[in-house]
């Protein structure tokens, strides 16, 4: 029995990448350098503001991320560290279906989780819950926030996060690029992508695929109507 083996409590988050199958089979079918470029823009979720380890397996990504209630030498609280990573994953979401249309969807639990990299070995509650939340819950491209990570941020409202009409509460992409550019260009540049690969869908569409299209489309037009009524106030 090894007595060292103990759980560590951590942020795991848990990508999933939609339409991956497709990839493979179809769009990149001779083309794993592609394929290889598309997954490697999951490496942004590794900045110097953390330490993460990152698992890549077919078309899931895991990143294991320590937890930091303090920034120390900042004062910043536990919230403004999430506000980082949650700042990172809106990137990745926006650069994955930016640059190469791809879906992404995905959760971020915070729970006890044992790794151990030099012999590929994951597991935990942590990592169950993540899995669960993204695979049963998450169904369209949004990261789900696990009720863990809630619980912690019910007082940052500055935060870009979401309660959705089916009561999970989401990473906020749309608010996200608000915020982070006023003029709304990039918000545009996503509405005319997601209405162009919709149409591509055709007459006789994949349903499952549409609904996450339509999902994506239905957020930047409510983030629109939602502008437009704070300009009239």
């Amino acid at each position: 029995m090894d007595l060292n083996c103990k759980y560590e409590k951590k942020i795991l988050v848990f990508f999933d990448v939609l339409g991956f199958k497709d990839m493979v089979q179809r769009k990149y079918k001779d083309k794993p350098e592609k394929i290889k470029e598309i997954l490697n823009t999951m490496h942004v979720l590794s900045s110097p503001s953390y330490t993460s380890e990152l698992i890549i397996f077919s078309d899931s990504v895991i990143n294991i991320l320590e937890i930091k209630p303090k920034y120390s030498e900042h004062g910043q609280t536990f919230a403004d560290y999430l506000n980082v990573i949650f700042n990172d994953i809106a990137t990745i979401q926006v650069n994955m279906f930016g640059l190469y249309g791809v879906l992404i969807r995905g959760s971020i639990v915070i729970g006890d989780i044992y790794y151990e990299g030099e012999n590929n070995l994951l597991f935990g509650p942590a990592l169950v819950d993540a899995y669960e939340l993204e695979s049963k819950y998450s169904i369209y491209p949004r990261f789900l926030i696990g009720k863990s990570i809630v619980d912690k941020i019910s007082e940052a409202e500055w935060l870009d996060v979401t309660e959705d009409v089916d009561g999970h509460y989401y990473i906020d992409v749309f608010k996200w690029l608000v915020k982070l550019e006023p003029e709304k260009q990039h918000l545009v540049t996503l509405k005319s992508k997601i209405e162009e690969e919709i149409n591509m869908l055709g007459d006789k569409p994949n349903l499952g695929v549409l609904s996450k299209y339509s999902w994506f489309l239905n957020k930047i037009k409510d983030r629109e109507k939602q502008d437009l009524r704070k300009n009239r106030t």
